[in-house]
């Protein structure tokens, strides 16, 4: 088989993928927090939460959709793993993966919700509209 991937080699340029894991974490410093080390989410820039809620949604839907590929991937491997071709100490370790995903996915959800709560009513500089999706399918 000779064939290159990415089949569109234009598309492993860094600035034509997004990356939205890479954004969150670059962009969380830059939200300020309480003396306690809370977020504070009130004093922060709209854009940045509006770039942070973005970001965190995207991370939700990739971790979502890769621990249900590996719950499917385990279970056909099961087998395998009972004929002792795979070692059961690589399935300990991406079961411990799932669980750092699990984390990462709740607490992406919660950086997302907040986020969005403190910019319901933000209209983003020179678009005229919120940029989020209103029922319906049409953005305010």
């Amino acid at each position: 088989m000779s064939s290159i991937h990415p089949a569109a080699p234009e598309m492993a340029l860094t600035n034509r993928l997004r990356r939205p894991l890479r954004d969150m974490l670059a962009l969380l410093p830059q939200l300020p927090t309480t003396e306690t080390g809370v977020p504070d989410y009130a004093e922060a820039d709209a854009d940045l939460l509006v770039s942070l809620a973005e970001s965190a949604e995207l991370v939700l839907q990739i971790i979502h959709d890769g621990v249900s590929s590996i719950g499917l991937l385990n279970a056909l491997t099961a087998q395998r793993i009972a004929d002792g071709e795979l070692r059961a100490e690589h399935i300990v370790a991406v079961g411990r993966l799932q669980v750092e995903l699990g984390e990462a996915l709740a607490y992406a959800y919660a950086l997302a919700v907040a986020c969005r709560r403190h910019t319901a009513d933000y209209i983003a500089r020179g678009t005229g509209s919120t940029g989020q999706r209103q029922p319906g399918g049409r953005c305010t």
